[in-house]
């Protein structure tokens, strides 16, 4: 990749000079950030970030060999510390780590928590937990551990996988609530004033809000068998407009979009570069970036890691850079 100098050297003409330096700002506003992403490299799942165009890999945890999979890390705000479930055995529980792989520290105790996601501020976590029927519910908690309470607490239905508006007053989720097929929905932060935003034949599940709160993104058969492909697709946070993103031009999976800190490029995991899918599995995956309209695809990670359960298990979040603390 070309460096700044070459980028603004390449042009003479002043009005050249302008067009260089605007777009260079502009990509430099894009690329900013770290992706963290789940990677099964090493044989063991472990935690990784990388800049946005796939270079400076860093492995972040060193975890005991598990069964389970589903890590989901999330970047803090302010950039500086990741939280992820975390399963040893006995059952997924919340961890916190900083950006540097230091400080690793166990949140929750009840073996029963994944799928955590910061607030805006920092200050709490939303996450989902088992309930006694064995239903996820939608909790929160601050961002010690301590607090913990349940804000959608019907067993009957499942719902995971909560995501705060950039506001932090609202919350979009997957849940089953009237029926067995999961449908992105949206709620206030304190759990009241639940609708639905997707239609139960799309089967979706909420992945990443833009930064700017208008637009949600999310993917169509969401813990269906491998036989069925998966698609990205963007609405508006009221659930209009519903457009697909970089459609698929064969059956593959295109899992776990999120936004850039800037909402003008989405990062995600995709087998569409994979030769090695059958109809009882995912194949291997790369991470992608794309423009947010779903142009312009870039295979910045190939053969990330294999997926041949779930789906669960190689995701990527596009997070902020690492800041100070005030």
């Amino acid at each position: 990749m070309s460096s700044s100098k070459d980028v603004l050297c390449s042009a003479v003409h002043p009005l050249g000079v302008l067009v260089a330096v605007l777009s260079f700002i502009s990509l430099m506003g894009a690329q900013s950030g770290r992706i963290a992403f789940v990677s099964d490299r090493t044989g063991t799942w472990q935690i990784y970030t990388m800049n946005p165009d796939g270079s400076d890999q860093d492995q972040i945890t060193n975890l005991a060999p598990t069964d389970d999979d589903g890590l989901f890390p999330h970047i803090s705000p302010n950039g500086q510390k990741i939280i992820f479930a975390y399963n040893n055995g006995e059952g997924p529980d919340l961890y916190v780590i900083n950006v540097d792989g230091t400080g690793l520290t166990q949140l929750t105790k009840d073996h029963g928590s994944f799928f955590p996601c910061w607030s805006p501020d920092g200050r709490h976590i939303a996450f989902t937990m088992n309930s006694k029927v064995g239903t996820g519910v939608i909790a929160i908690m601050t961002a010690n551990g301590s607090g913990k309470r349940r804000i959608l607490t019907t067993d009957r239905w499942g719902s995971v996988a909560p995501i705060y508006t950039p506001k932090g007053k609202q919350m979009v989720f997957q849940s089953e609530m009237g029926g067995f097929v999961s449908a992105a929905w949206i709620m206030n932060a304190d759990g009241s004033h639940q609708h639905r935003l997707t239609q139960p034949a799309l089967k979706a599940a909420a992945s990443s809000i833009s930064p700017d709160g208008k637009r949600v993104l999310i993917l169509d058969n969401l813990n269906s068998p491998p036989a069925i492909r998966n698609e990205i697709f963007e609405m508006n946070l009221d659930g209009s407009r519903l457009k697909r993103l970089a459609p698929l031009p064969s059956f593959h999976h295109d899992l776990w979009p999120s936004y850039s800190p800037d909402g003008s490029k989405i990062a995600f995991v995709s087998d569409r570069s994979s030769s090695d899918i059958t109809e009882f599995t995912y194949g291997t995956f790369d991470i992608f970036t794309m423009n947010s309209d779903g142009s312009e695809l870039t295979d910045v990670a190939p053969s990330v890691g294999s997926c041949p359960k779930d789906g669960n298990c190689v995701d990527a979040l596009w997070g902020g850079n690492p800041q100070h603390s005030p």
